[in-house]
């Protein structure tokens, strides 16, 4: 095991969205980042490159919170999905980021077959 460093580790939101992100698309059932337009209600699938566009990350009490923002395969159980997702994320950040409590909040915006 490799010794601990004393200092503190700071992790910006882009950051973090990227890992969200690179996690989320490894999940069973998520087809892609999703970002609704308000104004005309059409939705977007994001590729690799503007990933982070469909994950918005706040903070909340001092609490991190994770929004992705999916569209799924239209063959799967959504409540599975969205708590692998809620899992995935979560252990992704605790890990690499060492973020303890983070919020992951899922939307689903769209359904698509693949």
């Amino acid at each position: 095991m490799s010794a601990s460093v004393p200092g503190t580790l700071r992790v910006s939101n882009e950051v973090i969205a990227d890992l969200a992100g690179y996690a989320a698309l490894e999940c069973y059932g998520v087809v892609g980042m999703a970002y609704t337009d308000d104004q005309q209600h059409i939705v977007d699938l994001f590729s690799l490159r503007t990933l982070r566009k469909g994950i918005e990350v706040t903070t909340e009490g001092g609490t991190v919170v994770v929004t992705l923002h999916v569209v799924v395969d239209s063959n799967v159980n959504m409540r599975q999905v969205t708590e692998n997702l809620k899992s995935t994320v979560g252990f992704v950040l605790k890990t690499i980021a060492e973020i303890q409590n983070a919020d992951v909040r899922v939307s689903i915006e769209d359904i698509r077959a693949r």
